[in-house]
């Protein structure tokens, strides 16, 4: 294969890449390292590393890789406009020939953007969190609490014509206290409802392709095999796009952990035949979901994973239905799962 071939193949790569010497020199960089750092190949040729990304960790790595002969995984938060979080992999390369050294191949990854998208959906999952547990504050104290207030106001009423007037005014305090958790109660309600969505027309296509890139690493490294099928002829959709694309990353880390020893993620988009409606399944070929387990699935707080929260589907569900859709899950125990997402092309109330 010819030089200028091998340097294509570099240069077609999606992650940047930099290959130094024992000195930490740049011997080798490709394209997408020109548009990570917004700098010509020219300008960082020969240089050394330092000068290009100013983290001493990755100096560090860079030469202990090098000295111990061992693979190293760092992720690096530099302070940038806008800061950038990289995952990099720095590999040794082992040079023959007399005189030769070892070459570190570090690889770079942009992470920002995945890290602040996981987070906002750590961050919906906890409020969704509150959110149910004030709902059902509400509903439970809120009903034993009118009840005593009406009795109450029925034992004033009782006392008005006696001389009581000490158990008059005990009774109107009482009652002043429940007014108060009543408008407590009411608050914690305001606080459960969620945001209304934002519409938006979107491309659900280049959506989900966004977020099976951000579990594609995952995927790989749990020997997941990623499959996809869209409809060629599939329509923006009027979605809250935000709210999709946590939907639709919960969806597939939800797969990727019922198949810890490997299988396959089939994501399937396709319009219904009615032509108002869109269908996205997520498929795995995991450990499956029991017939016990399928009926409370979808209740809150409500899991099957040690230390998970049981909000992330719940989570799902009301996103689904804020958007006039439909969540559903077919599962056999030992095959795997499919869930089914339909969603309208148009929203009535969207300009």
């Amino acid at each position: 294969m010819s030089e200028q071939r091998y340097r294509n193949i570099i240069d077609s790569l999606p992650y940047a890449i930099f290959v130094v010497d024992e000195k930490l020199t740049v011997t080798l960089c490709n394209r997408s390292s020109e548009t990570l750092f917004s700098k010509p190949g020219e300008e960082m040729l020969g240089r050394n590393l330092s000068e290009i990304i100013s983290s001493r960790e990755l100096q560090s790595q860079a030469r202990n890789a090098m000295q111990k002969g061992e693979t190293k995984w760092v992720e690096l938060h530099l302070d940038t406009e806008p800061p950038k979080i990289l995952k990099s992999v720095l590999t040794v390369l082992s040079v023959k020939g007399r005189g030769a050294s070892n070459l570190c191949l570090i690889t770079l990854e942009d992470i920002g953007e995945q890290a602040q998208l996981e987070e906002q959906l750590v961050q919906s999952e906890k409020l969704a969190g509150m959110g149910l547990l004030a709902t059902s504050i509400a509903h439970e104290l809120g009903n034993p609490l009118t009840i005593m207030s009406s009795t109450l106001q029925y034992i004033r009423d009782s006392l008005l014509d006696s001389d009581k007037q000490e158990l008059i005014e005990a009774v109107e305090t009482i009652m002043g206290s429940i007014e108060q958790m009543h408008e407590l109660l009411q608050s914690l309600s305001g606080f459960s409802e969620s945001q209304r969505p934002c519409f938006e027309s979107t491309d659900l296509r280049r959506l989900l392709s966004q977020m099976l890139g951000f579990i594609q690493k995952e995927a790989e490294v749990h020997k997941i095999k990623i499959t996809t099928q869209f409809d060629n002829n599939l329509p923006d959709c009027q979605v809250d796009p935000r709210g999709i694309r946590q939907l639709f990353l919960n969806l597939l880390k939800n797969a990727i952990e019922a198949m810890p020893d490997g299988g396959e993620l089939h994501v399937k988009a396709h319009l219904l035949e009615d032509g108002d409606e869109v269908c996205i399944e997520v498929s795995d070929t995991g450990h499956g979901i029991s017939e016990t387990d399928l009926r409370t699935i979808f209740r809150p707080f409500y899991s099957t994973k040690p230390g998970g929260t049981g909000l992330g589907l719940p989570f799902c569900r009301r996103v689904v239905e804020e958007h006039g859709g439909e969540i559903k899950v077919k599962s056999e125990l030992g095959q795997g799962s499919t869930f089914s997402v339909t969603l309208p092309v148009s929203q009535k109330e969207f300009p």
